[in-house]
């Protein structure tokens, strides 16, 4: 690692307190991402989907139309639809958020290598 070569072999307990800082980081990251409330609508948009940022469903609006123009297997579409739109965007906003995350590590993260390193693996 970076702090290692540039003789911090020393410092490891100040290697261990970057490392923490950088988790306790990500987990407020997450935790925010969690309490944001995301919608996501069907193709017709006649039913909408709200989810959490970690994708639990809190909640559907289903037009009245639609419960009068669908039967049950469109219905049914409809409501896959509304939360698949709504979790897809939990999912880019998490990866965007991770993105920029890692993107932007503190000055002299002897760990960024290796966090960039993995998530370009596929």
């Amino acid at each position: 690692m970076a702090a290692f070569n540039d003789g911090g072999e020393g410092d490891v307990a100040g290697l261990v307190r970057k490392v923490q800082g950088r988790v306790g980081a990500l987990a407020d990251l997450l935790r925010g991402l969690d309490e944001e409330v995301v919608e996501g609508a069907d193709a017709t948009g006649a039913v909408v989907a709200r989810v959490s940022g970690a994708g639990r469903l809190l909640g559907l609006t289903i037009d009245p139309r639609a419960m009068r123009d669908l039967d049950h297997g469109a219905m049914s579409a409809a409501i896959v639809g509304a939360i698949g739109a709504a979790r897809g965007e939990t999912g880019e906003r998490l990866a965007k958020a991770m993105e920029e995350f890692a993107g932007s590590p503190p000055h002299g993260d002897p760990l960024a290598p290796y966090v960039q390193a993995l998530l370009r693996e596929e």
